[in-house]
């Protein structure tokens, strides 16, 4: 029995110390056995290390070397080794996903005796910070009864919050010790049988060596101290300065942690009267002259000793490079990875890529190295959860638990590991599925398909999609369409109906376990994932092609966990649910590395093999060097001073053989080391690479760490830009694959472009090597070519034009309107006719056609009962509103409205809007009292609109023997009749504020009002109907459809009725002729003076006239106004059949008109900063401004008025 150490600074070769001696024994006593341990993630590299240094110095001539006496072991493959065969290995193996399970049964079961614990098991991400603690408590070797020792030991000075949770972590540990004894093995307590086990072996003739250890768990510490006891020796190399016999080292001290080892191990032998032999130093270099120096500077500078002057024989050996982005900073360090391999002097292999965490940069590293064409294995572990098939699964039960709700059934059907089959019994394949499931999808969105019930009527679901020019007759393309929705529902309805049913009849687990694994495999969930293998396997990612196996083998494992734990008891199925998503919230995926020539990629936490030649570390900034990020856990660092103190009253040693994780401030403390062990993890160079942004609101800042490095070794960080200068030779940093370097020349070509600066030679050659490239000379020509273009839409030529508007634009004003608001957005939804996706939503388009409908049909049944609205009482109107509400609420008459008795909340939205319209129509009752105006029509057409035909439609000529038609609906036409007069003005309904814009409608962007006007006009026999005299135009008002909000400002001057009235008045044009003024509002009556109460902005003066404000017009005015509104729609039309499709948004008066709703942005691309991309900027203009201007555009067209 012996101990002995091996100490030395990370840069010395430890390892060529520990070979030479079992070289020597080995020698020695050939029939021995010698064990070398290292941690289990460098094992493979560990032991082909080891045994090439062996090979070397036993077998330097033989070109093989075999050596079955030495075993390169982790700690858990030296149990497998010892234990295979023993009964104790052979008990089923708890996983992490089985100990998720197996907590939740616990946490339900013990529900009313928890205390802090009680609700947290919904929380996510707590059972697996609970499998951790107890994991954390296993492996310190601290049982349940040692935490009933520190309970009891509790006393009322102690944090109530502690006692709580000791309260309930000792009920769940207490449970699952009992559940699992004589059972399970967790993995936890692996290294516990190992001890046991090798205690009753003879180890005499075994020898052990230990590497790469830095600290141990209680559980590892025990082990050591029975090998140690046992064996015939233990050599144990470790990173240390000088040995720590008497007392650990200060915690600020560089080699805390295994000086702290050191001193554990060395008492516990001694207590053991193990024989202790002399340290042995290592005392060869491992790295460079220059990474030697970095290292006793570190040592110096940390533990604040005298600090030797700096010498770098070479300035290479330490860097640092700035970059402007983590984008950039990878890209830059993948350049240099292969640029180094394609000078011969490196393999990749020889490249080790380190940072803190590596989270931040899995988005990025994987393209840049895949088109850097660089092969990299990354060490960090990836999640199982977010696998489809886990997908699938919590899908598959939202769906039942849910009643089929559309988010639940999409995410079943979107993981496509289940698809329909075809008329020869084969699954459809997967471009056929994606349509034929986004044709479902759509249908659903747009009719707001839920629940069960849809999904599985016995009648199909109809596509219709209907244009205007249709007329409601279904097409064969419809059928096609409707055919291919069906495929997906049929399937829906044929597959999970009767799984869901067996499943809910089920009675135990065991049988809903059998249940849902033949359910599985009879869709072929298997074949597709097998599918997903091979394919995986064909391209050769390895990673990627073990993870559906990987994925399929974890979940038979907890279904045999499951049987094994509950196979008989009453099977729950919302338990059952829970219980799966916590098994598979604690896996993740054995990472296989797919070749020995590969970049590692790693975290700088972990320890590494020492083998590599260059080590990057990026990401260097002050966040995560030193890093502050620490996680307590369950457990405070207060809870786990609190309970070691309890503990170390019981023990007598001097060092306890129980222990719980380091607190937050010792953690942060080890940052020095644990940075200095990955700067000497490379034995050639040290590249620090940091970005100068994060993508967050703050700058990153380089490491403080490597700011002293800085200053110690006089560095100069290297800045890489991410983008090149076009005319710099200087270009070497962005030369890798030919595709990486494309990117690279389409910047600088760009570049030279925007600043007219001439490409340098280097880049010319680059462009003309790429050209010639015949994988990319494609590519390459695509991408230069787009550097000229301009994002300027060309014109349509007359056959394109001719097939999208024919001879004939049958149009709306609003979509004329939309065209002199950006022509190109009319040329995408008229033209092309592109909409977005239909939603099942109640969007202000909806709620607007709500309100017409019910104010028309409100109007029209009051017209057809012959009653005066200003005869009605409040009760009375009501009863009229909800007769009509009732009807257009009717579902198989109006179907859109349908989505108003959905929901409870599409319900209240429905109560407020029928509040909406009781209050309109109160307004309306309180105007008619006060006015002698009536409404005589509602809805009224112009042209023809569908299969309907109203009043004639304006019609324009243009040359070439085109024409538009324009046609509309107007909501409403008031009448005033007078003994000698009709006055016949427009009321159109709108959902918002609005007020008529001279300017809007002298540009064309509000042209609706004057339009509208115009078709009265060109129909006023048929309107005035049996009308007497004159009849005129009133002139045309918007009404704003709101249940009204009165301030208390509001009530100072008038009543509450007069205070309603001005809050709801009518706003536009009115005709300027005071006969018809003085009847439209009885505060006019009588030569009354003051503002209307019914019109905003008409007032009459002392002297009888009106004041002449934007809203009163002459007829003279409005005629000029009615002559732009026709010149402006037969100019429309004439650029439209032109082919002109310009991209001018409308800016007026500095207010975008055009884009900020347009669902076409990303179509469109428009971006101001480009110099051809520009807005159609118009200002603002007074009425007056507006009206001489028509005047004199008249002049110039016909002469003088």
């Amino acid at each position: 029995m012996s101990l002995e150490f091996v100490l030395g600074a990370a840069s010395l070769d430890h390892r060529s110390v520990l070979v030479d001696e079992l070289a020597t024994e080995l020698t020695e006593h050939p029939n021995d056995q010698f064990y070398y341990l290292v941690p289990n993630h460098i094992k493979f590299e560990s032991e082909v290390a080891i045994l090439s240094q062996l090979k070397h110095q036993l077998a330097p001539d033989q070109a093989l070397f075999a050596q079955t006496q030495v075993q390169v072991f982790s700690m858990s493959r030296l149990a497998w080794y010892f234990m295979k065969n023993e009964p104790v290995y052979q008990v089923p193996r708890l996983s992490t996903a089985g100990t998720n399970m197996l907590l939740y049964q616990i946490i339900k079961a013990h529900q009313a005796e928890l205390t802090v614990f009680r609700g947290e098991v919904e929380r996510p991400g707590f059972l697996t910070q609970l499998t951790q603690q107890l994991g954390q408590l296993k492996v310190g070797r601290i049982t349940a009864a040692d935490l009933v020792d520190v309970v009891n030991g509790m006393d009322d000075d102690n944090p109530a919050a502690l006692q709580g949770k000791l309260h309930d972590l000792l009920i769940i540990y207490q449970a699952f010790e009992e559940a699992t004894t004589g059972q399970f093995i967790d993995n936890a307590d692996i290294l516990n049988q190992l001890t046991r086990f090798l205690i009753t072996e003879d180890l005499s003739h075994a020898h052990f060596y230990i590497e790469g250890l830095s600290q141990m768990t209680a559980q590892e510490r025990q082990l050591v101290d029975m090998l140690v006891q046992q064996s015939a020796s233990v050599s144990v190399a470790l990173t240390l300065d000088k040995p720590y016999v008497s007392a650990r080292p200060e915690k600020q001290n560089l080699f805390y942690q295994s000086g702290k080892l050191y001193h554990q191990l060395y008492v516990s032998a001694r207590a053991a009267h193990v024989k202790i032999l002399l340290d042995r130093y290592a005392k060869h270099p491992r790295v460079c002259a220059d990474l030697v120096t970095l290292d006793r500077y570190w040592q110096e500078s940390t533990n604040m000793t005298p600090i030797t002057a700096p010498q770098l024989e070479n300035s290479a050996t330490v860097q640092i490079l700035a970059a402007d982005n983590r984008y950039v900073e990878v890209a830059q360090v993948a350049t240099r990875i292969r640029q180094m391999v394609a000078t011969g002097n490196y393999r990749y292999q020889d490249f080790l890529v380190l940072t803190r965490h590596l989270a931040p940069y899995q988005t990025v590293i994987d393209p840049i190295f895949r088109m850097q064409q660089i092969p990299y294995f990354d060490d960090a572990d990836v999640a199982m959860a977010d696998h489809p098939f886990v997908e699938l699964i919590n899908a598959l039960f939202d769906m039942d638990r849910r009643h089929y709700r559309y988010g639940d059934v999409m995410r079943v059907l979107k993981t496509e590991l289940m698809l329909p089959v075809n008329d020869q019994n084969h699954p459809l394949d997967i471009p056929t599925y994606r349509q034929d499931l986004a044709l479902a999808e759509n249908l659903v969105l747009k009719n707001g398909y839920e629940g069960e019930q849809k999904w599985t009527q016995d009648q199909d679901w109809q596509y219709a999609w209907f244009t205007e020019g249709d007329d409601g007759i279904e097409t064969t393309r419809n059928q096609e369409l409707t055919a291919k929705i069906n495929v997906i529902r049929h399937f829906v309805k044929q597959t999970f109906p009767p799984f869901f049913k067996r499943l809910n009849r089920a009675t135990t687990y065991r049988e809903a376990l059998t249940i849902l694994y033949q359910f599985l495999d009879q869709h072929g969930v298997v074949d597709q994932l097998q599918g997903w293998r091979n394919e995986a396997l064909e391209t050769g990612d390895l990673v990627r092609a073990g993870q559906p196996e990987q994925t399929w083998a974890t979940f038979c494992d907890m279904l045999d966990e499951f049987v094994a734990i509950l196979g008989d008891e009453p099977f729950d199925l919302a338990d059952f649910q829970a219980l799966m998503q916590a098994g598979f919230e604690g896996a993740s995926f054995s990472q296989i590395p797919s070749t020995l020539d590969q970049v590692l990629i790693s975290e700088s936490g972990i320890t590494q093999a020492g083998n590599r030649k260059i080590t990057f570390m990026i990401g260097s900034t002050d966040n995560t060097m030193p890093d502050s990020n620490v996680s307590e856990g369950l457990l405070s660092d207060l809870d786990k001073t609190v309970m070691m103190n309890q503990l170390d009253e019981t023990v007598e040693a001097d060092e306890p053989d129980h222990y719980l994780p380091d607190d937050a401030a010792t953690q942060l403390a080890g940052e020095p080391y644990l940075n200095y062990l990955a700067f000497l993890a490379s034995s050639e160079q040290l590249i620090f690479t940091y970005p100068l942004s994060t993508g967050d609101d703050a700058d990153a800042r380089l490491s403080p760490y490597v700011a002293r490095i800085q200053k110690y070794f006089n560095l100069k960080p290297q800045h890489c830009p991410a983008n090149p200068a076009p005319d710099s030779e200087q270009m070497l940093s962005y030369v890798g694959t030919p595709r990486a370097t494309l990117r690279h020349l389409v910047q600088a070509s760009h570049r030279s472009d925007q600043d007219q600066l001439p490409l340098a030679a280097s880049w010319v050659y680059v462009n003309h090597k790429l050209r010639k490239n015949i994988d990319l000379a494609p590519l390459t020509q695509t991408l230069l070519g787009s550097l000229s273009y301009q994002n300027v839409p060309q014109t349509l030529n007359q056959d394109v034009v001719a097939s999208l508007y024919g001879s004939t634009i049958n149009t709306s004003i609003s979509k004329l309107e939309e065209y002199y608001r950006n022509p190109y957005a009319y040329f995408l939804k008229y033209g092309l006719k592109l909409q977005e996706r239909d939603v099942f939503e109640m969007s202000p388009a909806n709620i607007g056609e709500f309100f017409h409908a019910v104010m028309d049909q409100l109007l029209k049944l009051i017209h057809e009962q012959r009653v005066n609205l200003a005869d009605l009482d409040e009760q009375q109107t009501n009863e009229l509103v909800d007769e009509v509400v009732s009807k257009t609420l009717d579902t198989e008459e109006n179907p859109q409205f349908t989505i108003l008795e959905s929901s409870n909340r599409m319900g209240y939205i429905r109560d407020q809007l029928i509040q909406t319209i009781k209050q309109m129509a109160g307004i309306l009752h309180k105007q008619s009292q006060h006015t002698r105006m009536r409404s005589q029509q509602t809805e009224v057409m112009f042209g023809q609109i569908g299969a309907k035909q109203g009043l004639a439609s304006l019609d324009f000529k243009l040359p070439q023997d085109r024409e538009v038609r324009v046609r509309g609906k107007i909501d409403r036409i008031d009448a005033l009749r007078l003994d000698d007069k009709t006055y016949l003005g427009i009321v159109d309904y709108k959902s918002s504020d609005h007020k008529f814009d001279f300017g809007l409608a002298y540009y064309g962007a509000a042209m609706q009002m004057i339009t509208y006007l115009d078709a009265v006009r060109q129909n006023l026999a048929e309107l005035a109907g049996d009308s007497n005299g004159d009849v005129q135009l009133a002139g045309a008002v918007y009404l704003h459809l709101k249940n009204p909000v009165l301030k208390p400002t509001d009530l100072q001057k008038d009543d509450f009725a007069t205070a309603l009235l001005k809050n709801d008045q009518y706003n536009g044009l009115l005709l300027n002729d005071p006969e018809f003024l003085d009847e439209i509002d009885d505060a006019f009556a009588n030569d009354r003076t003051g503002y209307s109460k019914l019109y905003k902005g008409v007032q009459k003066k002392k002297d009888g006239s009106y004041s002449m404000k934007d809203v009163l017009v002459t007829p003279e005015e409005l005629d000029l106004l009615i002559h732009n509104t026709e010149r402006r729609i037969k100019e429309a039309a004439a650029a439209i059949f032109n082919g002109r499709i310009d991209l001018t948004p409308l800016r007026f008066g500095g207010v975008d008109l055009a884009m900020p709703f347009s669902p076409y942005k990303s179509i469109m691309q428009f971006d101001p900063m480009l110099p051809e991309n520009n807005y159609r900027d118009l200002n603002r203009m007074k009425k007056q401004d507006i009206l001489d201007r028509l005047r004199e555009e008249q002049e110039d067209q016909h002469g003088e008025i």
